[in-house]
């Protein structure tokens, strides 16, 4: 997962100079900004990510908005493997981790009038609190069935992206964005208190 993080951001980098320099001196459409809405799918180093946001469009082409997201995240170590019968089996898949955060978000386009409406390059961050939720699996110690207590925790994230926004229609477009999140809980959950990751966010959305 870190290394498709990486080819993101390598893809990006790579296509956005490409665009920054418009073949004509004068722009086919003006640019638009109006205030955002959507879903998102997120592709995490440790699992995957659903949830939804709003932006409110402020001038200079900024945005500020809020976001709030549900991951289902899995073990450093949990491995899956399928047998020569077909039958799939998991090792070290010990805890069921979940994480909900809810944060509050800067948005700044790029480019606005240099680059044709259409594709709009741009810098995101976020700050906000996070609700960490573990479900650790039985264990079996000295032939005995434990069942370890659940553990929840409260604690901030910090996130930084860069990415880039296509219309598909006057008011629709889709975006995908490499980000890095940054996650640290005072005490231990699902067996660790770093649970910073590597991220590619694809999001659906309108404007009004």
């Amino acid at each position: 997962m870190k290394n498709q993080a990486w080819v993101g951001i390598f893809l990006l980098l790579v296509i956005v100079p490409f665009y920054a320099f418009p073949q004509s001196e004068e722009l086919e459409s003006m640019p638009t900004h109006k205030n955002e809405r959507g879903l998102s799918f997120s592709l995490a180093s440790s699992g995957l990510g659903v949830g939804g946001f709003y932006r409110f469009a402020l001038p200079n082409f900024l945005y500020i908005g809020m976001d709030l997201e549900f991951f289902i995240l899995r073990d450093d170590k949990e491995f899956e493997f399928i047998d020569a019968f077909g039958n799939a089996f998991k090792i070290n898949d010990v805890n069921r981790f979940f994480e909900i955060p809810l944060n509050i978000e800067l948005k700044k386009r790029l480019f606005a009038n240099d680059i044709e409406d259409n594709f709009r390059p741009h810098l995101m961050a976020q700050a906000g609190v996070i609700f960490g939720m573990n479900f650790p699996r039985e264990l079996l110690v000295d032939e005995k069935v434990v069942q370890p207590d659940n553990e929840y925790e409260l604690s901030y994230n910090l996130l930084v992206g860069f990415g880039v926004d296509v219309t598909t229609r006057e008011n629709f477009f889709f975006t995908v964005r490499p980000q890095f999140r940054y996650v640290f809980y005072q005490n231990k959950i699902a067996g660790k208190r770093d649970h910073s990751a590597f991220e590619i966010k694809l999001e659906i959305g309108g404007q009004r």
